[in-house]
């Protein structure tokens, strides 16, 4: 099964999580990493051990991190260059987490972040309010 981590500041991935949880009833192979008060040696030990599982190796892993850029972006993408079956995509947002939950099983890792990132993008959507003629 492929897997995902969320890798975030502060408690945002705990919060997808759970909101994931309260929408789908399903969590599994999700995962949630926090960078606050961690090193960059210490986030990258606890992400290697969440990429190097049988599974994650076999079928892939997608990191989702807070930030391009960021303290999440950087260790991501140093773990991924060493990981062939690992993806890195920044912005994580419910839309994205929801998509991978229910598109994991129908793509290969590749496609499944082309679409993630796609559906993370379609969540993002403003309200137009139209002007009140008075």
């Amino acid at each position: 099964m492929k897997q995902a981590i969320l890798l975030t500041h502060g408690p945002i991935g705990e919060a997808l999580i759970d909101a994931v949880t309260g929408i789908m009833g399903v969590t599994e192979g999700l995962h949630a990493l926090a960078v606050t008060d961690r090193s960059a040696d210490e986030i990258k030990q606890r992400l290697l051990s969440l990429v190097n599982q049988p599974s994650a190796i076999e079928e892939g892993v997608l990191i989702m991190a807070s930030l391009k850029g960021g303290s999440c972006w950087n260790v991501s993408v140093e773990v991924a260059v060493n990981h062939p079956s690992v993806r890195v995509i920044s912005g994580v947002n419910l839309s994205m987490v929801l998509s991978f939950m229910t598109k994991r099983d129908e793509a290969d890792i590749d496609e499944l972040l082309d679409i993630v990132a796609k559906d993370g993008i379609r969540g993002i959507t403003p309200f137009e309010k139209k002007p009140s003629h008075s």
